[in-house]
């Protein structure tokens, strides 16, 4: 299950995907200042955020495949000289901001080695996007040489990082570090800190909605990477900064949305932010003005002063501050005190309700980051939380979304479920029983038969007790011995109740005839359990058991059933087949016999004209006589008639109407088989 700080863009974005490449060239065009710097070949670190929200959809396809595939399309195409490497981040284990690996360090560009690596990372854990930034400018030796990161991210840092605050600081100890980050599917509210990572560093902001922009954006942030260095401006006087104003509330609840008033030039990349007291630059939670105005804010999720500021994108520099309170948020959890393990318990919350907040039940000593089931508070109150089926003291907490700060918390015990199985204590293997129980009955619990020592997540035939009206049944295995019934919830398998019952042996007999016709329909008496999908069979003797030829169901032909021999002369073996397994319960040897086919015409006859055949044979349904060229294969054929139901003074054929050697035959329904043949040749006709 993916964590809700992992899915905080499921409401309303659904996921967050982060690809980091990271590339060291010489000589990068930024969007504040040109930057000379000797030209040497270019270094790539991708990095990957491989959160376990990045199987959330976009335009019914996993934003994951999405990313995976435009990778592999970025990744072609490459200078030999750029060396390429591959980070990854979250795709190991939940909830753990440290998991980030590099998984191939930078080198020639490997395209297909390299999207083999990418196809193979599966979604998991955190986002630590700053961290990941971090450690590949570190990789690449930003302070010593030029380095470039491309970041696509389709959300917000959840590590209790601040992107603009890392980009300030990269920018300042970096040679010529510049990052460009695509935003995919990134909601406008939430693109502050990524765009502040990309204008701090002097890189570009790209905008991705789908899998056609991602792609764009990945080619143009590629381009602007790898492209030559652009010359040195000659230096301007910075004209007067122009006037500009702030409206917003004094102070406002950590996390929640508000809406801030402004005036300004309004150019471009223009913006507003908030900012420590005296900052020259926002920080996170910024949304440019050409967004509207009002502008929809979001508050930071940690309490203090802060600072609105308006920051003009070209030069960038503040031109209107306003002084802002974030005051705590303050939550309430209502529950009852006790309920049954395993059912859910109604949770009435009030909350700053923030973007992907959420009331989320575990145990007491749990981490801030560790979660169980789950509801975010945007679905509203109560939320309704499925309590775990294992008897305890848990704890339910108010998580913020993006902080991991718990506002609130409440304790509920888990009280054990009264859990009762009736049924018989022996009935014949492969058998339906009826089973009553008593249970929690939650979603997903069921009922199955096993052997006494399979463990607890083995199953065999079940149903299952969540609004199963009626007389359910389990069917018992073929197989005779002890069993056991058992009812297993759904979270964790655990085993609530357990009932033996024995599979008695079951036998079966058959009556028919030693030996028939080949081809021929005989009646067959048969005893047995008669279970669903049993049926009567014949077949070679040393046939497999799951193998047969005609057969019939028991059920459908009580007491006796009938079945065609094959049409080959040879021994067999009638069998009752269990529907279950396919075990044989019963054998009995038939032979089917020789038949006396015969076949009488003329020697020869005119091409064209029809022909008087007679004949002898077992005249099975289906059986004909046909005239094909001489050598012709089984299955082929021209005229024919059938024998069963043609009178002999009327079995003619019309023969073909070119001259030449051919064959009279007479040819058997089942399988084709020739019985007879018989030589005539066709003259011309006059």
């Amino acid at each position: 299950m993916q964590s809700p700080n992992q899915l905080c863009l499921l409401i309303p974005r659904l996921a967050r995907v982060a690809l980091v490449a990271t590339l060291a060239i010489v000589g990068l065009p930024t969007a504040l200042a040109q930057r000379p710097v000797a030209q040497k070949p270019a270094r790539v670190m991708i990095v990957l955020d491989a959160s376990g929200s990045m199987w959330a959809q976009l335009g019914g396809k996993p934003k994951i495949e999405i990313a995976r595939e435009a990778i592999g399309e970025m990744l072609r195409g490459w200078d030999p000289k750029v060396e390429v490497g591959l980070m990854a981040y979250g795709h190991r284990r939940k909830g753990d901001c440290n998991d980030i690996e590099v998984l191939s360090q930078p080198a020639q560009v490997d395209a297909v080695r390299l999207t083999n690596l990418v196809n193979g990372i599966r979604p998991n854990g955190m986002t630590p996007l700053s961290a990941a930034v971090r450690q590949a400018a570190e990789a690449l030796k930003f302070s010593e040489q030029p380095a470039t990161v491309i970041l696509v991210s389709d959300g917000i840092e959840t590590c209790k990082a601040d992107p603009c605050e890392l980009a300030a600081e990269l920018e300042k100890l970096g040679v010529g570090f510049t990052v460009h980050v695509i935003g995919f599917d990134v909601q406008r509210q939430d693109e502050g800190g990524l765009r502040c990572l990309a204008s701090t560093t002097g890189g570009r902001y790209l905008s991705a909605r789908d899998a056609a922009t991602l792609r764009e954006s990945l080619r143009v942030a590629k381009a602007e990477a790898v492209a030559a260095p652009a010359p040195t401006p000659k230096s301007e006087a910075v004209a007067p900064p122009p006037k500009a104003t702030l409206t917003a509330p004094p102070a406002v609840t950590a996390g929640t949305a508000f809406s801030a008033g402004w005036t300004g030039p309004n150019g471009k990349d223009d913006h507003v932010g908030f900012a420590k007291p005296g900052d020259q630059a926002a920080g996170g939670n910024r949304i440019e003005t050409a967004a509207g105005n009002p502008l929809p804010m979001r508050a930071p999720e940690r309490p203090g002063r802060y600072e609105l500021l308006y920051m003009q994108g070209h030069p960038q520099r503040p031109l209107a501050r306003l002084a802002i309170e974030v005051t705590p948020a303050r939550a309430t959890l209502e529950s009852v005190e006790t309920i049954t393990a395993g059912r859910n318990v109604q949770v009435a919350w009030t909350g700053p309700n923030g973007r992907a907040d959420y009331v989320t039940i575990v145990k007491p000593e749990a981490k801030n980051t560790e979660y169980g089931a789950y509801a975010y508070t945007s679905k509203g109150s109560p939320a309704a939380i499925r309590v775990p089926d294992q008897p305890g003291a848990y704890e339910l907490r108010y998580v913020t979304g993006t902080q991991s700060e718990i506002l609130a918390r409440r304790t509920v015990v888990a009280l054990p479920a009264e859990t009762s199985l009736e049924a018989p204590e022996s009935a014949p293997a492969g058998s339906r029983i009826k089973v009553s129980w008593t249970g929690p009955n939650n979603e997903g619990d069921y009922i199955t038969v096993v052997k006494p020592e399979a463990g607890n997540a083995e199953y065999k035939s079940y149903f299952y007790t969540h609004g199963n009206v009626g007389n359910p049944t389990l069917e018992l295995p073929i197989q005779p011995g002890a069993y056991e019934i058992r009812y297993v919830t759904a979270q964790t398998k655990q085993v609530l109740a357990r009932r033996p019952i024995n599979a008695a042996a079951v036998s079966a007999t058959l009556q028919a005839p030693e030996s028939a016709p080949a081809g021929a329909t005989v009646q067959v008496r048969w005893t047995g359990p008669n279970n669903q999908g049993d049926f009567v069979t014949v077949a070679p003797p040393d046939a497999a058991k799951e193998r047969y030829l005609a057969y019939f169901y028991t059920s459908g032909s009580p007491g006796a059933g009938e079945l065609e021999l094959p049409i080959s002369v040879a021994e067999y073996e009638l069998r009752y087949v269990t529907g279950q397994g396919n075990e044989v319960l019963a054998r009995r040897a038939i032979k089917a016999l020789p038949l006396a086919v015969t076949l009488r015409a003329a020697d020869s006859a005119p091409a064209g004209s029809r022909l008087k055949v007679s004949w002898t044979g077992p005249n099975y349904k289906g059986d004909f006589i046909t005239i094909v060229q001489a050598g012709a294969p089984k299955g082929a054929y021209l005229g024919y008639f059938y024998t069963a139901g043609t009178a002999p003074d009327a079995a003619f054929l019309t023969l073909p109407a070119n001259a030449g050697l051919y064959e009279i035959r007479y040819v058997a329904r089942q399988g084709n088989e020739i019985l007879a043949r018989r030589a005539i040749m066709l003259t011309p006709a006059k």
